[in-house]
């Protein structure tokens, strides 16, 4: 004699809602704020082949205009940029109340601009050049 065993039955939308798992995650949206053409352009095609969408800025005050009307996950900011240094756009961002992860990335290699980045509210600190395996393991912890 076989024995069958019964299960209890849900409904298709419960057992979806229960067991689906998105093929596919949104998006996540990185601005990336240099002034070398070079950089932006490396940044961005690494960033959008690793599924990022990805805005960018050449100078400080479009990447403080960018950065407050945006909705991002992570903004990457060089220091030294033309027209407002990345320290002062992080410092208007902060004293405006936005909360967004800031990767600051630059080629001073001075320990109170590491040290200054972080007391104005940058999650972490890059200094060029950099190595961009080690960039993109950063920029995923953060998103």
């Amino acid at each position: 004699m076989t024995t069958v065993m019964s299960c209890p039955r849900l409904p298709l939308p419960a057992l979806t809602a229960r067991y689906h798992q998105p093929l596919v995650s949104e998006k996540k949206k990185i601005l990336v704020a240099d002034d070398s053409e070079t950089i932006r352009a490396l940044l961005q095609t690494t960033l959008e082949s690793a599924g990022y969408e990805v805005d960018v800025a050449h100078d400080g005050p479009s990447a403080y205009e960018l950065g407050s009307a945006g909705d991002y996950d992570l903004i990457i900011l060089d220091q030294l940029m033309p027209g407002l240094l990345g320290l002062d756009v992080i410092a208007r961002w902060h004293e405006e109340g936005m909360d967004v992860p800031v990767l600051m990335l630059t080629g001073v290699d001075d320990d109170r601009t590491a040290v200054e980045s972080f007391d104005r509210g940058a999650v972490d600190f890059v200094r060029k050049p950099f190595r961009i395996t080690e960039l993109m393991a950063r920029i995923k912890m953060q998103t």
